[in-house]
């Protein structure tokens, strides 16, 4: 993990971007330090299955200083691997809203990464949203769906503007990604520095 980390708060490579995004699923909690001159940071990695969000407490426990919560958008027609009846985007946005409103991350930046966009936008055209979510209206147009996805969980934060920011990341496309940590990174120093 901590080469992973090493390569990635460097130069991430295309494979290993697209592997972080699509392909390594996460049980536990994987912890790693990040040096980001002249701040050193903690991560968290904490897995998204029902049995491991009960560890998250742990680490929310600590009072973290930042949250990236990754969602997969082609989850809005797919079930949980552990429970195929219920949607996966109706739990992420469940579990968005009570980790958001959590007195522990009252007063933190949250990221939100809407995640494997390019996948999103081929999903659309098969599977419409409406079909899982009657009010949504926008149809196949992928801009308005990233936007209604975007929307539905800027809604559930209750903390006030400038604390929630959100990213559409495409699982492929490295030069996105690496622009979206980038800025990542510089929120981090530019918080840290306050203190």
């Amino acid at each position: 993990m901590d080469n992973l980390v090493d390569m990635f708060w460097g130069t991430p490579t295309h494979s290993f971007i697209a592997n972080l995004c699509m392909h390594i699923k996460t049980n536990g909690i994987y912890k790693s330090n990040i040096a980001v001159d002249p701040f050193n940071f903690e991560l968290y990695d904490v897995g998204g299955t029902r049995s491991c969000r009960q560890k998250w407490m742990h680490c929310m426990g600590e009072q973290p200083d930042y949250l990236i919560y990754v969602v997969d958008l082609n989850g809005y027609c797919q079930g949980l691997a552990e429970d195929l009846d219920a949607n996966q985007m109706l739990e992420s946005l469940h579990v968005f809203q009570s980790i958001i409103n959590h007195d522990s991350a009252k007063h933190i930046p949250v990221f939100l990464f809407l995640n494997k966009a390019d996948v999103f936008e081929r999903t659309i055209l098969r599977q419409p949203i409406s079909d899982y979510f009657a009010e949504y209206n926008g149809g196949a147009d992928y801009f308005k769906a990233c936007r209604y996805w975007a929307d539905r969980f800027a809604k559930l934060d209750r903390r006030g503007p400038g604390k929630l920011h959100c990213y559409v990341t495409n699982s492929l496309d490295s030069m996105e990604f690496r622009s979206a940590w980038r800025q990542i990174q510089e929120k981090m120093v530019h918080t840290a520095l306050k203190y």
